[in-house]
């Protein structure tokens, strides 16, 4: 069941594409998330009554500032573009980036982190308003493999392949 607060009390959203397996809360544009048949959705701020579909399907969703990024069941990774609080279907045109990942995350200021299946730790350089794919991948290092990365405010969160969590801080 996917919730949301309304003032003073929690509210469930109509879902016509079932329950979500993953949810994102989308910083300030929109929370979005996949259902168990990675079908994508979204739901625009102040319209809390229904989610809007997206078309394709992807098994891990998340939205930025300036974009939402996405992977697919092969690990293709994909980014939606012009992706606003009123408009989160942004260009309905997904653009594949190079690249491999079974998991993607993006922050409130637009950082684009992921996990390949292999475990390590991927980081998109790059990233900004006018650049909102930015320019290549480079490796965090990091001596534990993982399986899940969030990263916001400084902190990069991780899940190791152990399920310890992991709070990891530059220096």
């Amino acid at each position: 069941m996917v919730l949301h607060q309304q003032e003073d009390s929690w509210r469930t959203p109509l879902l016509s594409g079932g329950l979500l397996k993953q949810v994102d809360a989308g910083g300030m544009i929109s929370p979005a998330g996949v259902n168990i048949e990675d079908e994508i959705f979204c739901l625009l701020w102040g319209q809390s009554s229904s989610w809007t579909q997206l078309p394709g399907r992807l098994r891990y969703y998340s939205c930025g500032p300036y974009s939402c990024w996405g992977v697919n069941s092969a690990d293709h990774i994909f980014i939606m573009k012009e992706v606003t609080p009123t408009a989160c279907v942004g260009s309905l045109n997904w653009e594949q980036i190079s690249g491999a990942l079974s998991m993607i995350e993006v922050s409130t200021d637009g950082q684009v982190y992921g996990v390949n299946s292999n475990g390590d730790i991927y980081q998109r350089d790059g990233v900004s308003a006018s650049n909102p794919a930015g320019t290549g991948w480079h490796q965090v290092q990091h001596p534990q493999k993982v399986k899940h990365v969030s990263y916001d405010l400084g902190h990069l969160w991780l899940i190791g392949r152990d399920d310890s969590i992991m709070d990891c801080v530059a220096a």
